[in-house]
């Protein structure tokens, strides 16, 4: 049997594919480094137009912020030294107190306090996946039928009253993109563990089946 040759077309783009998967995460690194500094650009700019308002203010005079070269790299170096500097701050008991103060402030305002709150979780969530509550196992739950299996991960265990057993919570991710999902509360008991690590599922899922377990330990 006669076997064709590939046509060049093919082979163009294969070639096209393997220079994107070799390139891609080198691109994609720089282009989320260059839309952070753009960022903290147009911040440390915002910070230095509105001090600049307000000495003028307090001067009486009228002018635009004065131009020079390396003004941009001090734009860009203003909100890290804020943070920075609030980061020290809060390091101490006294600036917990005021971080407190200011909380318990804004708490109270309609409407302000309620996106407060959600924020404030929001990045407690964030923080705490490095900490104490990050992703405790892998695990499989059986949906939508029997011999279908979904990827969860175990969040924490608890007992609830109303319940004989004990339960688990379960996030599940959607794939290709894993920040977003559901949680399930399921029985102990019909929880089928899994042997995968927390990266070789992120990686599993991340990669919508590409990457299997197997390839994952084999690039270590």
């Amino acid at each position: 049997m006669q076997v064709r040759n590939k046509s060049p077309w093919t082979r163009l783009s294969k070639l096209i594919l393997a220079g994107a998967a070799a390139l891609g995460p080198l691109v994609g690194t720089i282009w989320l480094v260059y839309i952070i500094y753009k960022l903290l650009l147009k911040v440390g700019d915002s910070m230095v137009h509105f001090i600049w308002r307000f000495v003028l203010y307090l001067s009486d005079h009228t002018s635009t912020p004065p131009q020079f070269p390396g003004i941009g790299f001090i734009n860009f170096l203003l909100p890290l030294l804020v943070l920075l500097g609030a980061g020290f701050l809060l390091a101490n008991p006294t600036g917990k107190r005021m971080l407190r103060v200011a909380e318990a402030v804004l708490i109270r305002l309609p409407l302000v306090g309620f996106i407060y709150k959600a924020l404030s979780q929001f990045v407690g969530a964030i923080e705490g996946l490095e900490g104490e509550r990050k992703f405790k196992s892998v695990v499989f739950v059986e949906y939508p039928s029997p011999g279908c299996r979904l990827i969860g991960f175990v969040t924490g265990e608890f007992q609830e009253h109303s319940e004989c057993e004990g339960l688990t919570s379960v996030f599940v991710p959607t794939s290709p993109n894993p920040l977003t999902g559901f949680l399930i509360l399921i029985e102990n008991e019909k929880i089928r563990p899994s042997n995968m690590s927390v990266e070789e599922a992120s990686k599993l899922v991340l990669s919508a089946g590409l990457v299997t377990p197997g390839e994952v330990r084999s690039e270590k």
